[in-house]
């Protein structure tokens, strides 16, 4: 019987009782105590004790051994001014990028990371950290570039730059007005890794938020340093708020992983003398130090809810902070023990996700929702089927719309004919309960079609509104079209099968969709696809980058990172695109081996008239690279001027004179 057939059966009996005059009142009515629900609190509940906090994290410690490190591999809006900014994957949500323009300045942020690979498998991770004084930077010194542009003539120069620590590495920045944010981070992978058991990782990790005037862009004066105890996850700007996203495991002293039978009983002992004060992280704010979160600043998982995981101890907190940028000050922050590996942010809430190995049921994906708020209220929890991932597009699989949740997953199955299961789940917030319910699936015994061929894993994911679009590969393409318009019945309702794959897709309008990926032979490929009938989807034709005799191999960053692909809408004149290409080039002739940095400027054409749109190549910049700059590309477009920013050296041409480009600045 649940809580709230219990309250009715005890409501019931008391009315019964008193109407039969029981216990001798003499018809004297008494009156009846009313009801009171306990509130519903979801799967994630306060703590309401410091030592309650500290149990849970030492339970946490106590159940890492060996056999719960999991080694897992992970296999827009656009721009309608006169400049293109950072590609964001929501209109109005921002996301953190090494290059932000303002339309009158490029800032550029040395990188140490690998952002090739969102989540690294446990082993390179663990060799990787805390090793930045082998790694090349780029140029003698670490600062962040401010460059002057003038789109007249395609020219930039450098202004200023602002000097940082060699400790810490740049993750991204913001632009507020007259504000530059920069977030950084120890880890200079610039990833995370999605297994929670590995709380050593995020052991003495650091997270800084620094602000700066630009106002005098000569002399940029830092106004704001926020110092946090705990590794970087990800960040989403909205509203003038940046909102940040950490993992903390506290440093024990002494403490020893994956112990033997003399260590277990010494960790015991080290676990037994916890205090809140050892497991709380600490902030600093323009040098003064404090606490970052009270204990009840924080969430557990209720180990009695239906969603409850069967390991319900973790050693490591997942940290939200909301900083205000025109107060300049933390306004929010709060935690909850347990892991997260994924995050998307809607304009109205910010869900972090993570893929649970330990549930009876198989794998499957929790996923927690915060209104997008300045109180980043906890709103409710739900799980899916299987597991979610697509490395640094994992967040392409989620969507919200209309109060709907939608999201797709993928499980791994044992099968040799079909490795792989893909499925399609919509939820639907219960604010009373604090849930996310499971509206519907797919397939589903009604509509069995499976997403993707035996054996196709997922590659490209598109939500357009009502509309799906799914791209698996084995060794042909599909273009699968879903409807969604009626939430408690998606269906299938077309697809398409082509040579190659795309791993990026990008929403042109509601009858056309952009495509990037590979061809059948391994170099990027764009494809453009005609939508308009959902049920019969067909290819406008394909675009092969670099396809000349010398290219042995070729691959764009845009593939797998959303900022490095540029898209500008305009009204009248084609639409104009920017893609990054690196091309391996051998040469039979002369025995030598190179690799080519290129940016394709692209026009598409005729997107009223979705029967004959067509892209064109308008020109390429070709850019130098040194042998240890990391492979990042972003570019820009500012009325006819291009830049290309490859590392942190800007090349430029005009859109009407490609041929003619200036570079490196």
């Amino acid at each position: 019987m649940d809580k709230r057939s219990k309250i009715l059966s005890t409501l019931t009996l008391t009315l019964l009782l008193a109407a039969c005059g029981g216990g001798g009142n003499d018809g004297v009515a008494i009156p009846l105590p009313v009801p009171q629900p306990s509130p519903a609190e979801g799967l994630l509940v306060p703590v309401e004790t410091d030592e309650q906090l500290v149990d849970a994290v030492r339970l946490g410690f106590s159940q890492l051994d060996d056999d719960d490190q999991r080694v897992v591999a992970e296999t827009v809006s656009a721009d309608s001014s006169s400049f293109t900014t950072t590609y964001n994957l929501e209109a109005g949500v921002d996301e953190h990028d090494y290059v932000k323009y303002d339309g009158e300045h490029i800032f550029i942020a040395p990188s140490r990371g690998m952002e090739c690979c969102f989540i690294l498998e446990d082993q390179i991770i663990a060799e990787s950290h805390n090793s930045t004084e082998d790694i090349p930077v780029d140029g003698e010194s670490r600062a962040i570039r401010i460059l002057a542009t003038s789109p007249d003539d395609g020219g930039a120069a450098e202004v200023s730059t602002i000097e940082l620590e060699d400790e810490l590495s740049v993750e991204g920045l913001y632009i507020d007005e007259d504000q530059l944010v920069t977030i950084s981070s120890s880890g200079w992978w610039g990833v995370y890794g999605d297994s929670f058991a590995n709380a050593s990782l995020w052991e003495g990790q650091n997270t800084a938020l620094d602000i700066y005037d630009v106002s005098q862009i000569g002399e940029p004066d830092a106004v704001l340093s926020i110092g946090l105890e705990g590794g970087f996850v990800s960040s989403r700007k909205k509203d003038g708020t940046v909102y940040l996203v950490t993992r903390h495991t506290p440093l024990i002293e002494g403490f020893t992983y994956y112990p033997n039978d003399e260590q277990k009983a010494q960790n015991d002992a080290l676990l037994s003398e916890l205090e809140i004060d050892d497991i709380l992280p600490r902030v600093s704010v323009n040098g003064v130090e404090s606490q970052l979160v009270e204990s009840q600043d924080c969430h557990v998982a209720d180990a009695e809810h239906q969603l409850a995981s069967s390991e319900t101890g973790y050693p490591t907190m997942t940290l939200l902070i909301a900083v205000n940028l025109n107060s300049r000050s933390i306004v929010k922050s709060f935690c909850y023990l347990g892991p997260t590996d994924g995050i998307y942010v809607s304009e109205n809430a910010l869900y972090l996700s993570h893929v649970d190995y330990s549930s009876d049921e198989g794998t499957r994906t929790l996923i927690h929702r915060y209104e997008l708020d300045a109180d980043l209220t906890y709103e409710g929890s739900g799980a899916a089927d299987g597991a979610l991932y697509l490395s640094g597009n994992s967040d392409f699989r989620m969507n919200e719309h209309d109060n709907y949740l939608r999201l797709v997953t993928t499980n791994f199955t044992d099968d040799s004919d079909d490795w792989f299961d893909h499925k399609l789940s919509i939820f639907e917030l219960d604010s009373v309960n604090k849930s996310l319910d499971l509206v519907s699936t797919l397939p589903n015994d009604n509509r069995p079609q499976e997403i993707g061929k035996p054996n196709e894993d997922l590659y490209g994911v598109r939500f357009m509104g009502d509309k799906l679009f799914l791209v698996t590969f084995e060794r042909v393409d599909p273009l699968y079209a879903i409807d969604l318009s009626i939430p408690e019945d998606p269906v299938i309702a077309g697809e398409l099968t082509v040579p190659g794959f795309s791993d990026f897709l990008h929403p042109v309008n509601q009858e056309l969709l952009l495509g990037l990926g590979q061809d059948e032979n391994g170099l990027v490929k764009l494809e453009l696809f005609n939508i308009a009938d959902m049920s019969s989807p067909y290819s406008l034709g394909t675009s092969v980058l670099g396809e000349f005799e010398w290219v042995q191999w070729s691959h764009s960053e845009a593939q797998y990172n959303r900022h490095a692909f540029t898209y500008q809408a305009n009204d009248q004149d084609p639409d104009r695109f920017l893609v990054p290409v690196t091309m391996g080039l051998f040469s039979e002739e002369f025995g030598e081996y190179s690799e080519s940095q290129r940016l394709y400027l692209f026009e598409l054409k005729d997107k009223d008239d979705s029967a004959l749109a067509s892209i064109d190549e308008i020109g390429q910049i070709r850019a130098e690279k040194d042998w240890w700059q990391v492979d990042l590309h972003r570019s820009i477009i500012h009325d006819d001027a291009v830049y290309f920013i490859n590392g942190t050296s800007v090349w430029s041409t005009l859109w009407t004179n490609p041929l003619e480009q200036s570079g490196p600045q």
